[in-house]
């Protein structure tokens, strides 16, 4: 397209090449041939969407598309012939602005995607994205700048309206995310307390294996509620703490001196498979410590959780004396681990022919 001092557009010539299956009958031009229309730009100009300005080097303007006026609520006997920054009351006469048109003339550079805000008495608030860069005929020494305004302003607003919806429900999943910890820990003390009246016996173990496993929950609400996102927990931090936590409190039950090793990756795990992970971790550890030693002061649980092709794989280990084979593992504990596994679409294995060998 090119621009002269003349006229905004001057006559386009189009070329077309006539394949043979397409020729019109009527045409007496062979397969092969090419054929010149004359089109005349400016009734492309007119159909584009966008506005469009054509501006002198001191930013002057020379033309504007029937779409500038009525978007801008301008009259073009009121907008061709005055400078850009004229134009209103002076909403177009931004600095920025000037400057990047000014580099088109001197540098040949381009703007794209430039993105204006201003207030414009009669239509309001507008969000607008220019596009501009340098036309000229070759051998002619006159520049001119074409510059392409598109009105973003509804465009931007659904995406505030967007950014500014999601944010609130950020917020309030972090909160019922909090409140949700704060409800389980709640719940976890009144079980311990109560687990504290009864002297001894499977009712007192039973209400501390159930405060075990709220606890287990509340643990991963609350690195949630620490995090940026309730969607996603990092394995690595979640999982260590919940063991180191499982392990600190059996020593203080029975004075011994359990180690924990851990060879946790750092993986972000979703919240609806956090939940059932950490569940079972915290059942077969519990299990390691109290089946695995029994009568020793000592010992070692190793939990790890690694990526495997296809597969994660989650890996508990002691090095105590092993799973009596005349005990069946029929308890609640048990099918819990199993329950999980299934709602994780994995499967337990099991193995207590040598030591340290291990559970996964």
């Amino acid at each position: 397209m090119y621009i002269t001092d003349s006229a905004p557009f001057k006559d386009l010539m189009i070329t077309e090449a006539v394949a043979g299956s397409l020729a019109r009958p009527s045409s007496s031009k062979p397969a092969g041939a090419v054929v010149v229309r004359k089109v005349v730009p400016l009734d492309l100009v007119e159909t584009v969407r966008e506005g469009l300005l054509v501006l002198e080097p001191d930013l002057t303007i020379r033309f504007a598309n029937r779409s500038f006026c009525p978007t801008f609520d301008v009259a073009l006997e009121d907008t061709v012939g005055r400078k850009l920054f004229e134009l209103g009351n002076g909403q177009w006469d931004i600095p920025e602005l000037r400057k990047a048109l000014e580099t088109i003339i001197s540098d040949r550079a381009t703007i794209e995607a430039f993105e204006v805000e201003r207030f414009f008495p009669s239509i309001g608030q507008r969000v607008m994205v220019l596009n501009a860069r340098q036309v000229y005929r070759p051998g002619n020494k006159i520049k001119q700048i074409l510059v392409a305004i598109e009105d973003a302003t509804e465009r931007v607003r659904l995406e505030r309206e967007h950014a500014i919806a999601h944010e609130r429900i950020a917020m309030l999943m972090q909160e019922l995310t909090h409140r949700v910890k704060n409800s389980l820990q709640s719940i976890a003390a009144m079980v311990m307390i109560e687990a504290r009246s009864h002297r001894s016996g499977e009712g007192k173990a039973a209400l501390v294996r159930v405060s075990r496993r709220i606890d287990a929950l509340g643990q991963l609400y609350a690195k949630l509620s620490k995090s940026d996102t309730v969607e996603s927990v990092d394995a690595a931090t979640y999982l260590d703490e919940l063991c180191r936590d499982l392990i600190a409190s059996v020593d203080r039950e029975n004075g011994g001196a359990i180690t924990l090793k851990t060879d946790i990756e750092s993986i972000l795990l979703p919240t609806d498979r956090a939940i059932p992970i950490g569940l079972i971790v915290n059942e077969l550890v519990t299990n390691a410590v109290k089946y695995a030693f029994p009568s020793e002061s000592a010992g070692t649980v190793m939990v790890a959780l690694k990526r495997v092709p296809g597969q994660l794989r989650l890996t508990i280990a002691d090095d105590g004396r092993g799973v009596d084979p005349r005990r069946a593992d029929s308890g609640l504990g048990g099918r819990l681990v199993e329950g999980f596994a299934q709602q994780l679409g994995g499967k337990v294995e099991r193995d207590s022919a040598v030591r340290a060998l291990p559970c996964t």
